[in-house]
């Protein structure tokens, strides 16, 4: 009974539900109110509020829109936002408004809104203020006589693109009388690199002479601190280029330099760039030098200058003007560098791969960088480790057993071209030598006396290195006088200082007065220098006789550049039973005449075996240390006569290994005919010395 009581209440909680469900679809379909729509109602497809900017415009999708329905637009406030028959809506001001759309059908009504929300445009970001440009005279210089270089990154490749308008033109100052040429050099910089932009009218260009300076070309000299030391430095470069892109070095790090040339209608041009040490700033000042050479045929008949008058930039960084660096604006960056990795890509396939044990390591290195070079698309981190992949694989290289008999050039280290803290001296000594009007001349030599040389210590003894000049030079230019610190100097001091080498006597005479004459040098040498410096230092020999520094000649050596390497031939050829080393550098021996060496090779390499077997001595008994550059003028008549001297292998034993052979020929690539090349010979050849 009590069941049956409770079903009346039941049924009406469920007509209940029911009308409730239906009293709030209607009140939702018709009350005005946007809410989340019943299925097959129309409603706006976006969200139920949208945010504009003033001065945008919106069109509202309306979904589910009904077949024969109008459509009522309106804006609860137009001087917020607008909005056409179409439902598109504008922004006017800051504020809110609702966009209403009223929707009938067969006389029944519904409205759908959406709330627009208008906020204000932010203001465009002002640009950077630009640096402002540098006052300049009409031939482009500021007003402390600098060339002014603006910040930008030109793409190096024979072409003026646009970033070299805004770069200063400056007119050189200095043009040899009537040579015709003209030139006008721009340079930009950005955070790697300094570039320059020289345009040459030149009507007839010659580049037919084998000396690089002679050839119709661009030389770039650069001081990156700007403090102007009369002797180049680790922060000191001289680059040269000629018109047809072809580079020589004669102080710094070829991988520094790139370039593009073009020939142009009436002359050529040349785009370069040279990496910086150190990434640069807006203000600093480098010290700089252009020249353009101009050749005739074989000659170089004048130069283009734009500081330098006197013409010996080559050996003077004094000489040097300066270039200001200015005009990055906040926030500029620089461009794309392709160029270190381009070099390093154009030396690295040089290489004679034919000298190594696992060569496809670097070959595969090589060729996935140049797919990255090819890549327009190829970020700077890209670019980057590629290099580090190639220089990887470069250090993983094994030779050949044949190619461990070359001797290779390496490259003096940067810091062993810094001062010491044991530091060497040098004295000048004074004697009287022959000459040939019957008389005597009065001459100087220098001689270097290594850190901790003690001449009351009679026990230590010292070999002896006689180092001779080059032709138009003197006993000066080497080490420098008493007091001066020159790079090879410098050298030597870390050398010993590290304990590459053994402490030595350095001696550097002169073959200029006495008998004047590079063939008859030896006659002074063992009569007056070498009796005068080993009897007054604490050396090997006994005494000043013939017969004690015949039985010392071990513990000396004598070498020299260009001139002197021809008087170093003439030594070994003279001299022979007084030393034991020879280092002829760029030059060949003239026993023959000039050119003896490429013209009359075989003949100069048998004479020279002669002089050996003549004497007595076994290979083991003489060493030959030869070096050159492959740009160097001497090249061309050096390298017969050592090719030549290779033949003759009872005499003359090649090899690296000093247990092994007696001769060995050094060849840097690119090295020209400067002493910047040279010290790093002898850097290279000093530990070979007095095993």
């Amino acid at each position: 009974m009590g069941k049956e009581k409770k079903k009346p209440l039941k049924h009406f909680i469920i007509v209940l539900a029911v009308f409730s469900m239906v009293f709030t679809n209607f009140i939702g379909s018709w009350s005005g109110v946007s809410a989340a729509p019943a299925k097959g109602k129309p409603s706006f497809k976006q969200a139920a509020s949208k945010e504009l900017k003033v001065g945008q415009t919106y069109t509202f999708d309306i979904i589910n829109k009904q077949t024969g329905a109008t459509y009522q637009w309106s804006s609860s406030n137009k001087s917020i936002a607008t909005v056409t028959q179409k439902g598109q809506v504008k922004a006017i001001s800051v504020g809110t408004a609702t966009i209403s759309c009223k929707i009938t059908k067969n006389k029944k009504s519904t409205t759908i809104k959406a709330k627009v929300i208008v906020k204000k445009e932010k203001a465009p970001a002002k640009p950077a203020p630009q640096p402002a440009k540098v006052s300049v005279d009409k031939n482009g210089f500021d007003s402390k006589g600098r060339m002014v270089a603006y910040f930008g990154s030109p793409v190096i490749d024979g072409k003026v693109d646009a970033a070299w308008s805004k770069a200063q033109v400056v007119t050189p100052k200095y043009v040899t009388d009537n040579i015709g040429t003209t030139a006008t050099f721009r340079t930009l910089w950005d955070d790697n690199a300094i570039y320059i932009l020289a345009e040459v009218k030149d009507k007839n260009m010659s580049v037919e002479s084998d000396t690089p300076y002679m050839q119709d070309s661009l030389e770039i000299f650069l001081d990156e601190n700007n403090d102007k030391t009369q002797e180049y430095g680790i922060d000191d470069l001289h680059f040269r280029v000629n018109y047809k892109n072809s580079q020589s070095v004669d102080v710094g790090n070829a991988e520094r330099f790139y370039t593009s040339t073009k020939k142009v209608k009436g002359g050529y041009l040349v785009e370069a760039r040279v990496a910086l040490n150190a990434k640069p700033s807006d203000g600093k000042v480098l010290g700089i030098e252009l020249q353009i050479n101009e050749a005739k045929d074989t000659e170089r008949i004048g130069t283009i200058n734009i500081f330098d008058s006197t013409g010996s930039a080559w050996n003077d960084t004094n000489k040097f003007g300066e270039v200001l660096l200015t005009g990055k604006a906040k926030g500029a960056v620089s461009g794309l560098n392709p160029y270190d990795l381009i070099k390093l890509v154009e030396s690295t396939q040089k290489i004679d791969f034919t000298l190594y044990k696992n060569p496809n390591v670097v070959k595969d290195a090589v060729k996935s960088a140049q797919k990255v070079i090819a890549n327009k698309k190829a970020t700077q981190k890209q670019i980057d480790a590629q290099y580090s992949a190639i220089k990887a694989a470069i250090g993983t290289l094994v030779l050949t057993d044949e190619a461990a008999n070359e001797k290779y050039f390496k490259a003096v280290p940067d810091n062993y071209r810094t001062e010491n803290d044991k530091q060497g001296t040098i004295v000048s000594l004074e004697y009287s030598a022959d000459n040939l009007k019957n008389g005597t001349d009065v001459k100087k030599m220098n001689v270097y006396l290594p850190y901790g040389y003690d001449a009351s210590d009679k026990n230590k003894k010292y070999n002896v290195l006689y180092l001779m000049h080059g032709g138009g030079e003197n006993e000066n230019l080497i080490f420098g006088g008493p007091a001066q610190n020159k790079e090879l100097k410098k050298i030597i001091d870390n050398m010993i200082s590290n304990g590459d080498i053994e402490p030595l006597i350095v001696v550097t005479p002169t073959f200029y007065g006495g008998k004047d004459d590079t063939a008859l040098f030896h006659e002074e040498l063992m009569k007056n220098v070498v009796p005068l410096v080993e009897t007054k230092y604490n050396t090997y020999t006994k005494s000043a006789s013939l017969e004690d520094l015949k039985a010392s000649r071990e513990h000396r050596a004598f070498g020299g550049f260009s001139m002197g390497s021809v008087t170093t031939w003439y030594t070994y050829i003279n001299c022979l039973d007084y030393f034991k080393y020879f280092i002829p550098i760029s030059g060949d021996c003239w026993v023959f005449g000039q050119k003896a060496g490429s013209e009359k090779s075989k003949e100069t390499a048998e004479y020279l075996a002669k002089v050996a077997k003549d004497s007595g001595y076994s290979p083991q008994d003489y060493y030959l240390f030869c070096a050159t550059g492959s740009l160097d003028i001497a090249y061309p008549n050096l390298k017969p006569q050592v090719d030549a001297m290779k033949q003759l292998k009872d005499t003359f034993i090649y090899s690296s290994d000093t247990t092994k052979g007696n001769f060995y020929f050094i060849v840097s690539d690119g090295g020209t005919h400067a002493w910047n090349w040279v010290n790093q010979y002898i850097y290279d050849i000093l530990p070979d010395l007095f095993k």
